[in-house]
């Protein structure tokens, strides 16, 4: 018993660390494509880690200020909050529940 919690305690340690979170709670932006949720200057350094067409450059455009609540998902194939939110398939991380805004390509 105490070796099966040791395992899940450590599987629960490389969930947390491959998780994108945010840095701060001032300046969130949430990706206008896939919800992810993280600090303004995350998305300018690292882009979305789940939209590859997002291009950092043009930042902006490919989020928004305007979101409702936040649901922090650390595995999502095994949540049934991701698999309710339709979110199962993305990264482990923080994702806004509604984005209000548009991609200008769409």
């Amino acid at each position: 018993k105490g070796e099966k919690m040791a395992d899940m305690v450590q599987t629960m340690k490389e969930l947390a660390e491959e998780a994108v979170v945010p840095k701060d709670v001032k300046q969130l932006r949430a990706c206008l494509t896939c919800h992810m949720v993280k600090h303004i200057k995350q998305f300018e350094k690292d882009g979305c880690e789940n939209c590859p067409d997002f291009e950092r450059e043009a930042c902006e455009d490919f989020c928004s200020v305007n979101f409702t609540g936040v649901a922090a998902i650390m595995n999502p194939e095994d949540s049934w909050v991701a698999r309710w939110l339709r979110k199962q398939n993305l990264k482990p991380g923080c994702y806004a529940l509604e984005v209000y805004g548009q991609r200008p390509d769409d």
